[in-house]
């Protein structure tokens, strides 16, 4: 962890404000954002509010805290749980009731695929067992939005693990709690949060609608990509459930007033929303992630723990694919913080920025750890491996999302350090704290892991992440065999395609025998078969790079891929087959043999990792 440092005067505003512009035009560049807007609160009271950069380039719009409207992605989730507790304040709802019985005028219901039956408090803390799915969350246009019922009900996850059992953010448990509190209620979620929420705490710039209102529209934040050195903007998503909290756009002096209320007890002004032990039943730990390291970060309820430098943190992020946004309490120090960007550097940023004010005007007390215990090299040797987010699909081709972009590969170097790696993150280096826990060489982050009866890592935890679990893979699930699979089948498969293509012509200019109609059709088949799978892997690599606009509307090629998918696994069947006549009719010569058969069994390995990254699913 970083070294221990001296606490500024976060009482002098202008010191503040000085340290904040200085630390944002270093983020906005850095990270090639257009702008960004921070809200900070303290004592009650607003601290500071302000909006740097762009809002929109082309018109040199800048950001204006209290004006410019911003996406907040799943940061927005904070308003679903809110609204949720003062359904349990009234008595509408209970925690720890099956849900089910709240839906029994509702098309929506959840099966009872465990014995235990999944209750509000397990949505809250991200723990009711569902895959990952982001089906039926976005559209192409807002006409096209149905009921939050219909998509609840037509788009819903599997129950994968008992609830209760691990953390696994869940985008779907969260609108399924909205949709609860909506059906005990006479309004729909949005009305129910504007009357209850939005109105009392006077966000008057807050909203769920789509697309915006009049009035809000020209103040509305661009987000934009940076490409070639350039920006290109982009037009707003279109998200159809309201609880999860992409829908929501809102200011940042808005968000501001919603940090009041919570820190506040529950009260903004003369309005109260919440009752006081309603709001620190909220802020308190609801689900620990390990008993034996108490200090890594657990959920609260509907809040994220993020515990920093020793400082009781509690809040949410969101993630839209041009917005990121970061909302952190500190309810013992009676301060918050918020901030929002309109392009994807703001990911690192976000988090960055948390860090620098932690470490700022409250920085740790504990000294960092240099170099590895006796015996740590064993240990580490022994946590080696593929960690993968239970924050997955287990039923659909979306889990290749989370096998790609949520695996941790773990290695240990002969000094006992710990590395780490994962796509689009650099290595990062961990030294043990104590056996299990380890703390980020030169950096704030600490994992923590989890053994079984015989001592062996089954789980893996990041305590800068506190909405997930990550579980130890085996062998064959891991990166390095997936990648090995599918390229050496690219290469086999374009083995075959050129012999296929080339063979008539090699012939003709160097003579041969004609082959067999036998010969020639197992030749057309493997070659049918490579042309295939190589069409489902280009076909589901794009559509894993276009995830949104394929998951608000499946294009035609994704389509065809799901159909080529099963041609092609018959069609290595069928070369099984032809493989055994190839040999027992001693088709062609030795060599081709050779090559047809081993091209056969990578055609097999290549559907096999397929399945397991359920692009095949069976």
């Amino acid at each position: 962890m970083s070294e221990q440092l001296e606490s500024a005067d976060f009482s002098d505003r202008d010191e503040f404000e000085s340290w904040l512009d200085e630390t944002m035009a270093n983020q906005l560049e850095r990270h090639h954002v257009p702008g960004a807007a921070v809200v900070v609160v303290k004592d009650g009271e607003p601290f500071l509010a302000k909006g740097y950069g762009f809002a929109e380039l082309e018109s040199s719009r800048p950001v204006v805290a209290n004006e410019t409207v911003f996406s907040i992605g799943s940061t927005g989730k904070l308003v679903t749980w809110t609204a949720v507790m003062q359904g349990v304040e009234d008595g509408r709802l209970q925690l720890d009731r099956d849900v089910n019985g709240y839906l029994a005028d509702s098309t929506v219901a959840v099966p009872d695929t465990y014995a235990e039956p999944i209750t509000l408090e397990h949505l809250g803390t991200h723990s009711a067992g569902f895959e990952d799915t982001f089906a039926g969350m976005i559209a192409d246009d807002p006409d096209e939005i149905r009921p939050m019922e219909e998509i609840l009900a037509d788009h819903q996850p599997a129950r994968v693990r008992p609830p209760g059992e691990s953390v696994a953010y869940s985008n779907y448990g969260t609108a399924l709690a909205g949709h609860v509190l909506a059906e005990q209620s006479d309004a729909t979620f949005t009305a129910y949060a504007d009357e209850q929420i939005f109105t009392p705490l006077g966000m008057d710039d807050t909203t769920y609608a789509q697309p915006l209102p009049a009035e809000l529209e020209p103040r509305r934040a661009i987000g934009y990509t940076p490409q070639d050195g350039e920006y290109q903007a982009h037009d707003p998503v279109v998200w159809t459930l309201p609880p999860e909290g992409g829908l929501l756009r809102t200011t940042a002096t808005d968000m501001g007033r919603f940090m009041l209320a919570h820190l506040n007890e529950g009260t903004y002004g003369l309005e109260r929303i919440l009752e006081a032990e309603t709001v620190r039943d909220m802020h308190r730990r609801q689900f620990t992630k390990s008993e034996a390291v108490p200090e890594l970060n657990g959920m609260a309820f509907g809040f994220i723990e993020m515990d920093r430098n020793g400082e009781t943190i509690v809040g949410h992020w969101g993630d839209t694919p041009r917005f990121k946004s970061l909302l952190a309490l500190y309810p013992e120090r009676d301060t918050g913080i918020f901030v929002v960007y309109n392009s994807p550097g703001g990911g690192p940023a976000r988090f960055e920025l948390l860090q620098a004010f932690t470490d700022r005007y409250y920085p740790q007390s504990d000294t960092p750890v240099v170099e590895p215990p006796n015996g740590a090299a064993d240990r580490a040797r022994g946590l080696t491996g593929d960690y993968r987010s239970l924050t997955v699909s287990e039923s659909s081709w979306e889990r290749v999302l989370g096998v790609m972009t949520r695996t941790f590969t773990v290695g240990a170097t002969d000094e006992g350090y710990l590395t780490t790696t994962r796509l689009g993150e650099g290595p990062r280096t961990w030294v043990e704290r104590r056996p299990g826990v380890y703390e980020e060489v030169g950096g704030n982050d600490m994992l923590v892991f989890r053994v079984d009866e015989d001592g062996r890592a089954t789980h893996m935890f990041r305590h800068s992440f506190g909405p997930s679990t990550y579980e130890r893979v085996p062998w064959y699930e891991t990166l390095t065999v997936l990648q090995a699979v599918l390229g050496a089948g690219v290469v086999a498969f374009l083995s075959v395609l050129l012999l296929w293509l080339g063979g008539p012509v090699w012939r003709r200019w160097r003579g041969g025998t004609v082959p067999s109609d036998r010969e020639r059709a197992a030749r057309w088949l493997l070659g049918t078969v490579s042309l295939c799978w190589l069409a489902v892997l280009v076909i589901f690599l794009l559509a894993w790079i276009n995830f949104n606009a394929e998951t608000a509307s499946p294009s035609l090629a994704l389509q065809t891929g799901k159909v080529l998918r099963y041609v092609a696994l018959a069609g290595t069947v069928g070369a099984v087959v032809a493989t055994g006549f190839a040999w027992r009719d001693n088709y062609w010569t030795r060599s081709a043999r050779l090559h047809y058969s081993v091209v056969t069994l990578l055609a097999l390995l290549f559907a096999w990792q397929l399945y397991l990254l359920r692009v095949l699913p069976l």
